[in-house]
């Protein structure tokens, strides 16, 4: 288990076999006030917000562009 970088200090714990993908972008803590929830999220340049769980359950993908 690896940890990811988000803002205000927090971080998201990925297992190792993630971690190398993941960390290619920059992530941040975004909260959900309907859910009272936060998650981690990068956002796409169409502005399209994109959520860690959602690329490694393989909902949802990141475009190239994203990379640091």
């Amino acid at each position: 288990m690896k940890k990811i970088p988000l803002d205000n200090g927090q971080s998201a714990t990925v297992d190792d076999e993630d971690y190398e993908y993941l960390s290619q972008y920059r992530w941040y803590a975004y909260f959900d006030v309907a859910r009272g929830q936060t998650y981690a999220a990068c956002d796409t340049p169409s502005g399209r917000r994109v959520f860690m769980h959602d690329v490694i359950m393989g909902l949802d993908t990141l475009e190239d562009e994203l990379r640091n």
